[in-house]
């Protein structure tokens, strides 16, 4: 009998069910015979696919991709198998569901918190930032900019590549600068550090498609990147305040401060992981390490949901990752 949730289908199964269409490529094999690389996924769980020529139905390679595009839901029947320690499966026929068959929310995965409650959190955060043009800045980007910024992935593929994983992201990173600056006080600059991880990611709305079934880069995105992007949101605000009235270099020295904070929140430029300028302060450092911690814990848990305990995997931009037995 053939495994009808994607949820858990594993090596040696058959499997009969819907799943989310996340990723397509045309390709060819050696002989030249066309084949698609399909991932597909059903919450956290996504399986890469073969689909071979032979399973085309007599379709073209073009009519074929308009069937399998990304955020449609498919009715797949298929064989799982283990490649590269992976599972793996072929698709051999498909279908389009029909109309009222399926509800896409039951293939998306989202944050596990609600939109309302970590929008009041986040707002509670800015509300105690405590330099007054600071202060503006991140309420009026955020205000301008929540209707996306709520919904949106924190990423295509790395971390928290789910429905309002910015938003989640963003409020983990708060939360565990809290911790820091009631450990450490008047050390850290909890005005400048909170005005950071409210804003630094933002730029994402833009880098990224608003599609949060199958997240990908826009040009735009292409273009700049997210760093970039923000820094300029960040810096018109600058321009505006400054035809309403005067704002002292001060002022201008402490937005640009917190420019530097984003602009270097991937670490040093030497690891090569994006930041556009290097980070120069506590709060730059600060703001580098706690989103890393962040990113990794998102990145380790999603991997390891679906080893087995005592298992060894390599996982990409973590290396080999193990899975702890539980302890009775």
């Amino acid at each position: 009998m053939a495994v009808s949730c994607l949820l858990e289908v594993v090596p040696g199964e058959s499997f009969e069910g819907f799943c989310l269409i996340k990723g397509v490529k045309s390709d060819k094999t050696k002989r030249g015979d066309p084949y698609l690389d399909v991932t597909v996924g059903k919450k956290h769980k996504i399986v890469e696919c073969k689909l071979w020529n032979n399973g085309f139905g007599g379709r073209t390679v073009d009519e074929i991709l308009n069937i399998f595009t990304n955020g449609t839901v498919l009715h797949i029947i298929g064989n799982a198998t283990e490649y590269n320690g992976k599972l793996q499966m072929t698709v051999n026929e498909f279908r389009i569901p029909n109309k009222d068959e399926v509800d896409i929310n039951d293939y998306i995965e989202s944050a596990p918190e609600s939109i309302e409650s970590m929008e009041k959190e986040i707002l509670g955060f800015i509300d105690e930032i405590k330099i007054p043009i600071l202060h503006r800045i991140t309420s009026e980007l955020f205000e301008e900019n929540k209707k996306y910024f709520m919904i949106h992935v924190a990423a295509v593929k790395m971390h928290h590549n789910f429905r309002s994983g910015l938003a989640y992201h963003t409020l983990s990173l708060l939360r565990i600068c809290k911790s820091i600056c009631d450990q450490y006080g008047e050390l850290v600059n909890r005005s400048k550090m909170y005005a950071a991880l409210t804003l630094h990611d933002m730029g994402k709305i833009v880098e990224m498609s608003r599609d949060f079934t199958a997240p990908e880069y826009t040009v735009f995105g292409r273009f700049l990147g997210h760093i970039q992007i923000v820094n300029q949101m960040i810096d018109r605000k600058l321009v505006a305040i400054r035809n309403e009235r005067a704002v002292s270099i001060e002022e201008v020295t402490v937005v640009y401060e917190l420019m530097n904070i984003i602009s270097s929140h991937h670490g040093p430029l030497s690891n090569g992981w994006g930041s556009t300028a290097e980070p120069i302060t506590l709060e730059a450092h600060l703001c580098h390490m706690i989103d890393n911690i962040d990113a990794k814990i998102n990145m380790i848990t999603k991997a390891t949901v679906e080893m087995q305990e005592g298992e060894v995997q390599k996982v990409w931009g973590l290396g080999n990752i193990y899975k702890p037995k539980a302890l009775e």
